[in-house]
């Protein structure tokens, strides 16, 4: 049975300022239980009504399978490679490349090593 997913209390959800250590997050994100049990961890460091910044640790192997979001999205690999499926193009991303895409695009990632990334989606 899937772990039940519990909110972060001490995340900012919005505000007018956000600062993250990145690799404090990933550090957080590698000692909780979702990323023993599982493929890969996330954390949501910020949610605005337009705007969602998203950290994901995934481990080599990891898939998030063919989906479609509403609105843009960028893909920031901070560690790691990763192979990012969209409009028929496959590439590989290594750390400090970005992918932009546009809204209702499907498109995929596969984790070629233990990675992680930052994911902004816009709505």
């Amino acid at each position: 049975m899937a772990e039940q997913r519990q909110a972060r209390p001490d995340r900012p959800a919005a505000g007018p300022f956000v600062h993250v250590r990145l690799q404090e997050e990933i550090e957080r994100l590698k000692h909780e239980p979702a990323w023993r049990s599982g493929d890969r961890n996330a954390i949501t460091l910020t949610k605005e009504p337009a705007l969602r910044v998203v950290l994901m640790a995934l481990h080599k192997g990891a898939r998030v399978h063919e989906h479609r979001a509403d609105g843009s999205l960028t893909l920031h690999v901070v560690s790691g490679a990763v192979r990012f499926r969209a409009a028929g193009r496959d590439v590989e991303l290594g750390p400090g490349e970005v992918v932009v895409l546009d809204p209702a695009v499907a498109h995929e990632l596969e984790a070629l090593a233990e990675s992680a990334c930052l994911l902004t989606l816009t709505a």
